[in-house]
């Protein structure tokens, strides 16, 4: 979803704007940094907000081996996923997937030195945040290792470079509606807006639920009807984006 969109969600939840009306760009722009703020304080409790991406890696620079170690400064040197979704292996526009496999299983494989297109990976946490993959054979010099993986989120695409509303991100499931929902109180106070009650308790819920779930697929759902037909007008102005 788009981060315009998101904002736009939240402003429609405390009735700042209709959902055909048009966005102040100054808001996308506000709304983008108090989201950010939302979220840095969220990884200072520990509960890092984690959004889904699909990575390509081709090989390092010490050689494709029967594992592999992601982390900074590591063999992949990026920052490491919180979780891998699904893997697959890519050779002359051919796709090969990977299926994960215990490390009980792995550890049966006899002879895990000969190359090959993997079949199977096993994937391992490590001491910090850096994860590890082991192969069931040694990866081809000419493969591209792709992932698709739940990564944190850092406010930066992974060229380094900060959002902007117009970017696009799919953030983990459960994650989104607690963002939408959390950055609508949060911006009740700068549009002199009060959020309702049914609004707080919302915003609460998502966040509960986020934790509980602990990052796992969550069903989530919306609900517009949250300011209990209070300011329902949209002349609204923001004294805090200038």
């Amino acid at each position: 979803m788009l981060f315009s969109t998101i904002i736009d969600d939240a402003l429609v939840h405390i009735a700042v704007k209709n959902p055909s009306d048009e966005t102040d760009p100054k808001d996308h722009m506000f709304g983008l940094r108090t989201l950010n703020r939302i979220i840095d304080s969220y990884n200072t409790q520990n509960l890092i907000i984690s959004y889904l991406e699909d990575k390509t890696h081709i090989m390092p620079n010490t050689g494709w081996k029967q594992s592999i170690e992601i982390g900074h400064g590591l063999e992949i040197d990026d920052v490491a996923p919180i979780s891998i979704q699904g893997l697959f292996w890519r050779q002359a526009g051919t796709d090969y997937p990977s299926k994960e496999m215990t490390h009980n299983t792995w550890s049966t494989i006899g002879w895990k030195t000969a190359s090959g297109i993997p079949s199977r990976h096993y994937v391992q946490r490590m001491s910090g945040k850096n994860l590890k993959i082991y192969f069931d054979q040694v990866p081809l010099e000419n493969l591209e290792l792709h992932l698709m993986q739940v990564s944190p989120y850092t406010g930066k695409d992974e060229n380094g470079y900060e959002y902007t509303p117009t970017d696009d991100i799919e953030f983990a499931y459960g994650v989104e509606k607690m963002i939408v929902l959390r950055l609508a109180v949060e911006l009740a106070s700068s549009y002199e807006i009060t959020p309702s009650p049914e609004l707080m308790a919302l915003a609460a819920e998502a966040e509960n639920v986020v934790k509980t779930k602990n990052y796992r697929p969550m069903v989530q759902s919306g609900d517009m009807g949250l300011t209990g037909g209070r300011n329902k007008h949209s002349s609204r102005s923001n004294r805090a984006r200038y």
